[in-house]
């Protein structure tokens, strides 16, 4: 979640012209001591099967402080250090070779500037020490960076102690004599929703994590818990090593759950099962009954970062919106974002919409660039999908997605739903009205019923109470004198039943 929102809006600190260390490099080892005076080696750390989480930062810089004052890192450190469950270790680095130890102290003596102390409160080590920062070609501050016991590191957001947590156990840690796992896994689709038929190539690293050396292993790929395609793998992995492996394509038409899995190491078991497993769940793509479709989005506190692309079956870019120095990659950017073209205004309700070329499949792509979706700790931002004729229920909505979320849908080439009012012959009359409107339905049977009216952006601007209403024919009169003019959708929900009928307000 979004734990540190002053982050967007401050401008890259940029320290010097080389890029950022490549994400999935091998960390630069050093031995450094701390301002206690211990010693600390990073590739001893990593050698003792522990994950580095490593934050270097700079005194002066606001953002820093921030985060610093978060408490995310002690936090970390409180539940998953020595005095936790001693799977990591923390360390941070004060980066700027122009600032001293009395920067750190938030002491009189510091030489450049800092708002307060950055020793207080916590208990992992601290660095003055601007060659590590160098060693790791840090281009903002604060950085942040996660190093696994293979020594591969890994750039992520400065974010909050949980999400820390969810990205350090993506690293391949060593367990027990014959140990494999699945790393930097994909099932070869972004798409979680099948429309026609869907081709999936599942791909990922084979990772030894046990002593001895990974000489074979059977992988599996199950659909709906029948096996489609067996690899049989030889080699001879030291630990640590790797292996990319690539299955066979897999094309399916219908909802199911693959699962790409070890299943044998060393022709036997494996000593830890945790990581041998990966499961995908796939539905079948909604439809909707016609070549246009509504599409609303309610940003949150930070509109800054939402941009979405709107593709056809062969991932043409066919419409897109949102800030466009995000883009379609930029779930995760750092803090130098800015606001450019298209981006949309904070806590504000877009409606665009979505004409198709013809009918077939499509798709959505979504991205935040703070990697935590739309919602929900920093307004309540959302996108919804609506049929042309009913901009009132849904078809596809979502909110929390993380850096990107990518849904598919089909369009029809002819209406498939039917004027599902007439069942419950809903009447709205005169229409267009210009004072009041007259609405009539029938029921069978005594069901709760509640009436809503929406305008054209899907804002509620009537509802009457709810009532449980005997079976039989029902009248309600609305004063519209003082509606603005323009479309207007009656919402009429009977128990499970909805009936929708437009009308319009013209004077």
């Amino acid at each position: 979640m979004k734990k540190y929102p002053v982050f967007a809006f401050w401008l890259v600190i940029v320290l010097r012209l080389s890029a950022q260390l490549p994400s999935g490099a091998v960390a630069p080892d050093f031995t450094a001591t701390d301002i206690n005076g211990q010693s600390w080696n990073l590739y001893n750390i990593l050698a003792s099967n522990k994950i580095v989480v490593l934050e270097i930062s700079a005194t002066w810089c606001p953002p820093c402080w921030a985060y610093h004052n978060s408490g995310a890192m002690q936090e970390l450190y409180a539940a998953h250090g020595p005095t936790g469950d001693n799977r990591l270790q923390v360390l941070y680095v004060e980066g700027d070779p122009d600032t001293n130890v009395d920067c750190l102290n938030g002491l009189p003596g510091c030489n450049d500037y800092s708002p307060g102390s950055y020793v207080n409160g916590v208990s992992y080590p601290i660095f003055d020490n601007a060659a590590i920062a160098d060693s790791f070609q840090v281009s903002y501050f604060p950085s942040v960076f996660i190093i696994c016991p293979n020594k591969k590191t890994y750039a992520v957001n400065p974010v909050g102690a949980e999400a820390l947590w969810e990205e350090a156990q993506k690293c391949p840690v060593a367990y027990g004599t014959n140990n494999a796992g699945i790393f930097e896994y994909t099932p070869g689709t972004d798409l979680r929703e099948i429309c026609g038929a869907l081709s999936m190539t599942p791909s990922f690293n084979l990772v030894n994590l046990g002593s001895a050396p990974l000489q074979s292993a059977t992988i599996e790929l199950k659909w709906d818990n029948n096996t489609v395609q067996t690899l049989e793998w030889y080699g001879n992995l030291p630990l640590y090593g790797e292996a990319s492996i690539v299955l066979g394509s897999w094309p399916v038409n219908s909802a199911g759950m693959l699962r790409t899995m070890i299943s044998t190491v060393n022709n036997g078991g494996d000593d830890d099962f945790s990581n041998n497993v990966k499961i995908d769940h796939f539905s079948v793509a909604p439809d909707f009954n016609s070549q246009q479709v509504i599409l609303k989005i309610r940003t949150d506190n930070y509109a800054i970062e939402t941009y979405w692309e709107l593709r056809d079956d062969v991932g043409n870019v066919l419409d897109h919106g949102g800030n466009e120095n995000v883009g379609p990659n930029g779930g995760n950017v750092s803090f130098d974002l800015t606001p450019g073209p298209g981006t949309y205004p904070n806590n504000a309700l877009i409606k665009d919409t979505l004409t198709l070329p013809e009918p077939g499949c499509y798709s959505l792509h979504f991205v935040d660039a703070y990697g935590d979706g739309m919602c929900c700790n920093f307004g309540n931002g959302y996108y919804k999908l609506y049929n042309i004729d009913n901009p009132v229920i849904p078809i596809m909505s979502g909110d929390e997605f993380g850096a990107y979320e990518d849904r598919g849908f089909e369009a029809l080439a002819t209406s498939a739903v039917s004027d599902n009012y007439q069942a419950y012959n809903l009447k709205l009359y005169p229409n267009p009205a210009g004072n009041q409107l007259f609405v009539e339905w029938e029921i069978a049977g005594q069901v709760q019923t509640r009436c809503a009216v929406f305008n054209a952006l899907g804002q509620m601007v009537y509802s009457f109470a709810p009532e449980n209403a005997l079976s039989g024919a029902h009248t309600a009169v609305l004063s519209v004198q003082d509606w603005p003019e323009g479309v207007y959708w009656m919402h009429i929900q009977m128990g499970e039943a909805n009936a929708v009928r437009k009308f319009s307000v013209q004077r």
